[in-house]
């Protein structure tokens, strides 16, 4: 089950006495728990690490009542019992006993940092019972945009598509684009926060940072190219590793350049499809034939490097005035 579902089925008919969440965005979990406590019954959310404290506090609170009629919400981090590191114990074995038989009315969230869970643990097929929400990070930019414009609104963050869309090109994250919303809201002083908000104050991933350099090189941008060569060495990458993160950048594009299904070559090629993505994009830009030879052209390159015929500086330079002629050259036939 999505989270988005699980707050909009609880949403319609109320919340469940346990949740398991897991993924690897965690911001997401607190999020969730917020969204029970605004829509539902409980007064506040009562929060537990297991990693520190076990199962046995959460249980207790869980099984006590309130004179005052109070019903927090009980909400468990970092369960190690449902990923195969976790170990085994009492505080499992309480977690599990508990799964078997709820308490009425009483809403338990779990969470662990964790895409996989360990299907052969009894916990896991206890709590496969009740509702287990996947937390993923979002591999469609589409699903990314919609998920986090709902959490924009759900937060009261009034901010332009443009400016969401930096914003997920810059973290690439719904957790890390959360963690940004306080510090662009108090920068837009009460407007929608704008996408120049989102360069000012959002800082590039170093990933991102050669990324958008492999684009500019892509496009034949020669000058931003070389500008920012600067910038990439004080980040920690030398010439070689960005040869080979070009010769990467070139074989995507010569794989996805007609690709009928771009999901399933992703998959095969075990890479990330907005990678493929992208690279299917710039692939349109050059016959297959030139393509071909750009990728010669790079592992001629590495190979030189390798076997100390060209200095690995010089052997990029030379790269990436091929790579620019390429791009000049399709630019005026396509004009």
């Amino acid at each position: 089950m999505d989270i988005f579902d699980a707050v909009d089925h609880a949403t319609r008919t109320g919340p469940a006495s346990v949740y398991l969440l897991h993924g690897s965005e965690i911001g997401l979990f607190d999020w969730f728990c917020d969204e029970l406590v605004r829509n539902h019954r409980a007064s506040s959310v009562l929060r537990f690490d297991y990693q520190e404290d076990g199962f046995e506090p959460a249980e207790l609170e869980l099984c006590s009542y309130s004179l005052f009629g109070e019903r927090p919400l009980v909400y468990v981090r970092n369960v190690a019992a449902f990923v195969p590191e976790g170990r085994s114990g009492p505080d499992a074995d309480r977690l599990a006993a508990y799964l078997e038989r709820p308490v009425p009315e009483r809403t338990l969230v779990l969470s662990v940092p964790s895409d996989k869970l360990d299907e052969r643990r009894r916990v896991t097929k206890l709590a496969k019972r009740h509702a287990v929400v996947a937390c993923p990070v979002p591999t469609r930019d589409r699903d990314a945009m919609a998920k986090l414009e709902r959490l924009a609104r759900s937060k009261s963050v009034a901010i332009d598509p443009e400016a969401l869309a930096e914003l997920w090109r810059r973290t690439g994250s719904l957790t890390l684009a959360m963690n940004e919303f306080d510090k662009l809201c108090a920068y837009a002083d009460g407007h929608p926060i704008a996408r120049d908000h989102v360069r000012e104050l959002v800082p590039m991933q170093a990933e991102d940072s050669v990324f958008t350099w492999i684009d500019e090189v892509v496009q034949g941008k020669v000058a931003a190219v070389f500008e920012a060569l600067d910038g990439l060495f004080r980040q920690g990458y030398d010439a070689f590793s960005l040869i080979a993160l070009l010769a990467r950048q070139i074989r995507l594009m010569a794989f996805a350049k007609g690709a009928a299904d771009l999901e399933r070559r992703a998959k095969e090629l075990g890479v990330h499809p907005y990678a493929l993505r992208t690279a299917a994009r710039h692939a349109a830009r050059f016959p297959e034939r030139q393509l071909e030879r750009l990728v010669r052209v790079l592992a001629d390159a590495e190979w030189d490097v390798k076997r100390g015929r060209l200095a690995p500086e010089v052997a990029l330079h030379l790269a990436l005035m091929e790579l620019a002629h390429a791009s000049t050259l399709e630019r005026k036939r396509a004009q």
